[in-house]
Protein backbone atom coordinates (compact mmCIF):
# COMPACT_ATOMS: atom_id res chain seq x y z
CA UNK A 1 0.00 0.00 0.00
CA UNK A 2 1.25 3.47 -0.88
CA UNK A 3 -0.06 7.00 -0.54
CA UNK A 4 -0.95 8.95 -3.66
CA UNK A 5 2.24 11.04 -3.65
CA UNK A 6 4.01 7.90 -4.90
CA UNK A 7 3.14 7.51 -8.57
CA UNK A 8 3.33 4.38 -10.69
CA UNK A 9 4.75 4.39 -14.20
CA UNK A 10 2.15 3.85 -16.92
CA UNK A 11 4.19 0.91 -18.24
CA UNK A 12 4.85 -0.63 -14.82
CA UNK A 13 3.41 -4.15 -14.64
CA UNK A 14 3.92 -5.48 -11.10
CA UNK A 15 3.10 -9.11 -10.34
CA UNK A 16 1.91 -8.24 -6.84
CA UNK A 17 -1.09 -6.11 -5.89
CA UNK A 18 -0.54 -2.43 -5.10
CA UNK A 19 -3.16 -0.27 -3.41
CA UNK A 20 -3.08 3.53 -3.32
CA UNK A 21 -4.59 5.68 -0.57
CA UNK A 22 -5.22 9.28 -1.67
CA UNK A 23 -3.99 12.15 0.44
CA UNK A 24 -6.35 15.10 0.51
CA UNK A 25 -6.03 18.42 -1.28
CA UNK A 26 -7.91 21.55 -0.25
CA UNK A 27 -8.64 24.40 -2.65
CA UNK A 28 -10.03 27.37 -0.73
CA UNK A 29 -10.95 24.90 2.04
CA UNK A 30 -12.90 22.65 -0.35
CA UNK A 31 -11.74 19.04 -0.03
CA UNK A 32 -10.66 16.79 -2.91
CA UNK A 33 -8.91 13.44 -3.17
CA UNK A 34 -5.44 13.57 -4.72
CA UNK A 35 -6.26 12.07 -8.11
CA UNK A 36 -5.45 13.03 -11.67
CA UNK A 37 -9.03 14.27 -12.07
CA UNK A 38 -8.23 17.40 -10.05
CA UNK A 39 -4.99 18.30 -11.85
CA UNK A 40 -6.61 21.08 -13.88
CA UNK A 41 -8.35 22.47 -10.78
CA UNK A 42 -5.02 22.61 -8.95
CA UNK A 43 -3.22 24.34 -11.82
CA UNK A 44 -5.99 26.92 -12.18
CA UNK A 45 -5.99 27.60 -8.44
CA UNK A 46 -2.20 28.01 -8.35
CA UNK A 47 -2.28 30.37 -11.33
CA UNK A 48 -4.88 32.50 -9.55
CA UNK A 49 -2.85 32.51 -6.33
CA UNK A 50 -5.63 30.82 -4.39
CA UNK A 51 -5.23 28.96 -1.12
CA UNK A 52 -4.16 25.38 -1.86
CA UNK A 53 -3.12 22.94 0.88
CA UNK A 54 -2.67 19.22 1.42
CA UNK A 55 -3.65 16.99 4.32
CA UNK A 56 -3.43 13.37 5.43
CA UNK A 57 -5.52 10.57 3.95
CA UNK A 58 -8.89 10.04 5.59
CA UNK A 59 -8.51 7.93 8.74
CA UNK A 60 -11.61 5.83 8.05
CA UNK A 61 -10.40 5.01 4.55
CA UNK A 62 -7.01 3.81 5.83
CA UNK A 63 -8.62 1.80 8.62
CA UNK A 64 -11.05 0.09 6.25
CA UNK A 65 -8.41 -0.72 3.63
CA UNK A 66 -5.80 -2.08 6.04
CA UNK A 67 -8.47 -4.01 7.93
CA UNK A 68 -9.39 -5.73 4.67
CA UNK A 69 -5.87 -6.25 3.33
CA UNK A 70 -4.53 -7.85 6.49
CA UNK A 71 -7.21 -10.54 6.11
CA UNK A 72 -6.69 -11.09 2.37
CA UNK A 73 -2.88 -11.30 2.38
CA UNK A 74 -0.24 -13.10 4.42
CA UNK A 75 1.92 -9.98 4.50
CA UNK A 76 1.08 -6.34 3.79
CA UNK A 77 3.84 -3.79 3.23
CA UNK A 78 3.05 -0.08 3.51
CA UNK A 79 5.42 2.51 2.00
CA UNK A 80 4.90 6.07 3.18
CA UNK A 81 6.23 9.46 2.18
CA UNK A 82 8.93 10.82 4.51
CA UNK A 83 7.66 11.32 8.07
CA UNK A 84 9.49 14.67 8.18
CA UNK A 85 7.49 15.95 5.19
CA UNK A 86 4.06 14.63 6.16
CA UNK A 87 2.15 13.05 9.03
CA UNK A 88 1.03 10.23 6.73
CA UNK A 89 3.60 7.80 8.11
CA UNK A 90 2.41 8.32 11.68
CA UNK A 91 -1.18 7.77 10.57
CA UNK A 92 -0.32 4.54 8.75
CA UNK A 93 1.85 3.28 11.62
CA UNK A 94 -0.75 3.98 14.29
CA UNK A 95 -3.47 2.08 12.45
CA UNK A 96 -1.22 -0.78 11.28
CA UNK A 97 0.41 -1.30 14.67
CA UNK A 98 -2.46 -3.53 15.84
CA UNK A 99 -1.95 -5.98 12.96
CA UNK A 100 0.91 -8.48 13.15
CA UNK A 101 1.17 -8.98 9.39
CA UNK A 102 1.22 -5.29 8.35
CA UNK A 103 4.63 -3.58 8.14
CA UNK A 104 4.93 0.18 7.65
CA UNK A 105 8.09 1.76 6.23
CA UNK A 106 9.11 5.41 6.32
CA UNK A 107 10.72 5.90 2.92
CA UNK A 108 12.36 9.14 4.12
CA UNK A 109 11.80 10.52 0.65
CA UNK A 110 9.07 11.47 -1.82
CA UNK A 111 8.03 11.50 -5.48
CA UNK A 112 10.16 9.57 -7.99
CA UNK A 113 12.60 8.34 -5.37
CA UNK A 114 9.62 6.69 -3.70
CA UNK A 115 8.71 5.21 -7.07
CA UNK A 116 12.21 3.76 -7.41
CA UNK A 117 12.10 2.37 -3.85
CA UNK A 118 8.70 0.82 -4.53
CA UNK A 119 9.90 -0.87 -7.72
CA UNK A 120 12.92 -2.27 -5.88
CA UNK A 121 10.55 -3.60 -3.20
CA UNK A 122 8.32 -5.25 -5.79
CA UNK A 123 11.30 -6.83 -7.52
CA UNK A 124 12.69 -8.29 -4.30
CA UNK A 125 9.29 -9.44 -3.01
CA UNK A 126 8.80 -11.26 -6.32
CA UNK A 127 12.07 -13.08 -5.63
CA UNK A 128 10.77 -14.22 -2.24
CA UNK A 129 12.54 -11.65 -0.08
CA UNK A 130 11.09 -10.45 3.21
CA UNK A 131 11.44 -6.68 3.21
CA UNK A 132 12.91 -4.92 6.25
CA UNK A 133 13.72 -1.31 7.14
CA UNK A 134 17.38 -1.74 6.15
CA UNK A 135 16.28 -2.69 2.64
CA UNK A 136 14.40 0.60 2.23
CA UNK A 137 17.54 2.49 3.27
CA UNK A 138 19.64 0.45 0.86
CA UNK A 139 17.30 1.16 -2.06
CA UNK A 140 17.49 4.91 -1.33
CA UNK A 141 21.28 4.78 -1.11
CA UNK A 142 21.35 3.15 -4.54
CA UNK A 143 19.92 6.29 -6.13
CA UNK A 144 20.58 9.99 -6.69
CA UNK A 145 17.53 12.26 -6.52
CA UNK A 146 17.81 15.89 -7.62
CA UNK A 147 15.04 18.47 -7.77
CA UNK A 148 15.20 21.84 -9.44
CA UNK A 149 12.46 24.39 -8.81
CA UNK A 150 12.67 27.46 -11.02
CA UNK A 151 9.87 29.33 -9.24
CA UNK A 152 10.11 28.93 -5.45
CA UNK A 153 6.77 30.62 -4.71
CA UNK A 154 4.95 27.40 -3.84
CA UNK A 155 7.87 26.06 -1.79
CA UNK A 156 7.76 29.24 0.25
CA UNK A 157 3.97 29.13 0.64
CA UNK A 158 4.08 25.53 1.81
CA UNK A 159 6.79 26.29 4.36
CA UNK A 160 9.46 24.12 2.71
CA UNK A 161 11.84 27.09 2.45
CA UNK A 162 11.98 30.36 4.35
CA UNK A 163 10.52 33.64 3.13
CA UNK A 164 13.93 35.33 3.07
CA UNK A 165 15.44 32.53 0.96
CA UNK A 166 12.48 32.76 -1.38
CA UNK A 167 12.78 36.54 -1.72
CA UNK A 168 16.53 36.44 -2.40
CA UNK A 169 16.02 33.68 -4.95
CA UNK A 170 13.46 35.73 -6.84
CA UNK A 171 15.54 38.91 -6.75
CA UNK A 172 18.80 37.34 -7.87
CA UNK A 173 17.37 34.65 -10.16
CA UNK A 174 18.96 32.00 -7.98
CA UNK A 175 17.69 28.50 -8.72
CA UNK A 176 18.01 25.95 -5.91
CA UNK A 177 18.95 22.35 -6.60
CA UNK A 178 17.40 20.23 -3.86
CA UNK A 179 17.38 16.65 -2.71
CA UNK A 180 15.90 14.67 0.16
CA UNK A 181 18.50 13.98 2.86
CA UNK A 182 18.84 10.52 4.43
CA UNK A 183 16.84 11.70 7.44
CA UNK A 184 13.94 12.63 5.15
CA UNK A 185 14.23 16.42 5.12
CA UNK A 186 14.48 18.67 2.07
CA UNK A 187 18.14 19.57 1.62
CA UNK A 188 19.85 22.19 -0.51
CA UNK A 189 22.48 20.62 -2.76
CA UNK A 190 23.67 23.74 -4.54
CA UNK A 191 22.49 27.10 -5.85
CA UNK A 192 22.79 28.22 -9.44
CA UNK A 193 22.17 31.43 -11.32
CA UNK A 194 20.10 30.58 -14.35
CA UNK A 195 18.63 27.39 -15.76
CA UNK A 196 21.70 26.61 -17.88
CA UNK A 197 23.90 26.43 -14.79
CA UNK A 198 21.31 24.22 -13.06
CA UNK A 199 21.53 21.74 -15.92
CA UNK A 200 25.35 21.82 -15.88
CA UNK A 201 25.42 21.00 -12.16
CA UNK A 202 22.92 18.17 -12.54
CA UNK A 203 24.96 16.65 -15.37
CA UNK A 204 28.04 16.74 -13.13
CA UNK A 205 26.24 15.11 -10.19
CA UNK A 206 24.79 12.41 -12.42
CA UNK A 207 28.19 11.71 -13.96
CA UNK A 208 29.68 11.24 -10.48
CA UNK A 209 26.93 8.74 -9.62
CA UNK A 210 27.32 6.85 -12.89
CA UNK A 211 31.09 6.52 -12.40
CA UNK A 212 30.48 4.91 -9.00
CA UNK A 213 27.89 2.59 -10.54
CA UNK A 214 30.38 1.51 -13.20
CA UNK A 215 32.93 0.70 -10.51
CA UNK A 216 30.35 -1.74 -9.15
CA UNK A 217 29.71 -3.09 -12.67
CA UNK A 218 26.11 -1.94 -12.41
CA UNK A 219 23.87 -0.37 -15.01
CA UNK A 220 21.60 2.56 -14.27
CA UNK A 221 18.01 3.66 -14.64
CA UNK A 222 16.82 7.23 -15.13
CA UNK A 223 13.46 8.51 -13.90
CA UNK A 224 11.98 11.94 -14.50
CA UNK A 225 9.05 13.95 -13.19
CA UNK A 226 8.43 17.28 -14.90
CA UNK A 227 6.16 20.20 -14.15
CA UNK A 228 5.74 21.01 -17.84
CA UNK A 229 6.60 19.13 -21.02
CA UNK A 230 9.46 21.45 -21.95
CA UNK A 231 11.64 19.97 -19.19
CA UNK A 232 11.33 16.46 -20.60
CA UNK A 233 13.98 17.22 -23.20
CA UNK A 234 16.63 17.65 -20.53
CA UNK A 235 15.76 14.35 -18.84
CA UNK A 236 15.99 12.64 -22.24
CA UNK A 237 19.33 14.34 -22.85
CA UNK A 238 20.77 13.05 -19.57
CA UNK A 239 19.48 9.53 -20.18
CA UNK A 240 20.87 9.43 -23.72
CA UNK A 241 24.33 10.30 -22.37
CA UNK A 242 24.33 6.78 -20.88
CA UNK A 243 22.33 5.05 -23.60
CA UNK A 244 19.25 4.38 -21.48
CA UNK A 245 15.61 5.24 -21.99
CA UNK A 246 14.14 7.36 -19.19
CA UNK A 247 11.00 6.47 -17.27
CA UNK A 248 8.59 9.34 -16.66
CA UNK A 249 6.28 9.54 -13.67
CA UNK A 250 3.53 12.08 -13.02
CA UNK A 251 4.19 14.60 -10.26
CA UNK A 252 0.54 14.57 -9.20
CA UNK A 253 -1.69 17.31 -7.77
CA UNK A 254 -0.58 17.01 -4.13
CA UNK A 255 3.14 17.41 -4.88
CA UNK A 256 2.40 20.15 -7.42
CA UNK A 257 0.70 22.03 -4.60
CA UNK A 258 4.09 22.31 -2.87
CA UNK A 259 6.53 22.69 -5.77
CA UNK A 260 4.46 24.30 -8.54
CA UNK A 261 4.99 23.50 -12.21
CA UNK A 262 8.21 25.38 -12.96
CA UNK A 263 10.80 22.69 -12.42
CA UNK A 264 11.54 19.00 -12.57
CA UNK A 265 12.95 16.07 -10.66
CA UNK A 266 15.44 13.53 -11.98
CA UNK A 267 16.54 10.29 -10.39
CA UNK A 268 19.42 8.06 -11.38
CA UNK A 269 19.43 4.66 -9.71
CA UNK A 270 21.25 1.37 -9.99
CA UNK A 271 19.54 -1.02 -12.36
CA UNK A 272 17.99 -4.19 -10.99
Amino acid sequence: MIDSTTKLRDDFRPNIDIYTVPVRVFINDQEFDDTEEITDKILEALNRGEKVETSLPRVDLVEDLLGRLRKEYDVVYVLSISSLLSGTYNLFYTIANKYENVFVFDSKTVSIQNTYVLERMVNDISLGKKIEEDDIISYRDDSLFLISVFDVTQLQRSGRIGKVTSLIGKMMHIKPILTIARNGEVQLVQKAIGIKKVKDIIREKVQEFVEKARQKNRGIRVYGAVGTEEYKDFVYEVAQMYDVKPYFVDIGPAVTTHVGTEGFGILVGLDF
